[in-house]
């Protein structure tokens, strides 16, 4: 096994129930929670193959489903922002060469950081909640919980981004 599979399966094991258990459960004016399963998108290596890093992350989301009872939006919403990914790293560190091998986080400032979280989150968020209500009459509501809920989650992983991303180089 090399260390990046390492990496990927020590996440895995730990985001799940860290989502489930904790996460899911903290809820702040009756709907906030912060989804720290995008860390396991961010922190997916680079340079491994797109078809594993998809199955990775619908399994992933899916896991998720299975403990949330949530019917597969989770899997869903994963699977969309795993897929954005890369785009959405090249337009906003507006480096359409980016070299896969040697990319870190920690070599770009926080702005940057911010703006791919909540990007990410955004979408995230609302995928889960127009799959979740399933009917134009709520796309006030969709839109306002997905700005709120991406807002704090993008607070939360960009500051365990900050703590768990080291900055030195190697």
């Amino acid at each position: 096994m090399t260390k990046d599979n390492l990496k990927i399966f020590v996440h895995f094991l730990l985001l799940i129930p860290f989502q489930v258990l904790i996460a899911n459960h903290l809820r702040f004016f009756g709907y906030i929670n912060p989804q720290l399963s995008i860390l396991f998108i961010l922190w997916y290596p680079l340079k491994k193959d797109i078809r594993g890093f998809m199955l990775n992350a619908f399994a992933f989301g899916l896991l998720i489903d299975i403990f949330n009872n949530s019917g597969g939006i989770n899997a869903a919403a994963c699977l969309l922002i795993a897929y954005y990914r890369l785009p959405l790293l090249q337009f906003i560190i507006n480096d359409k060469e980016l070299n896969l091998k040697t990319f870190r986080y920690a070599n770009y400032g926080t702005l940057p950081k911010i703006g791919l979280v909540f990007t990410l989150t955004f979408i995230h968020q609302t995928t889960i909640y127009l799959l979740e209500y399933f009917n134009s009459s709520f796309i006030l509501e969709v839109f306002y919980k997905s700005i709120t809920n991406s807002l704090f989650t993008t607070f939360v992983v960009t500051t365990l981004l900050a703590i768990f991303t080291s900055s030195s180089k190697k």
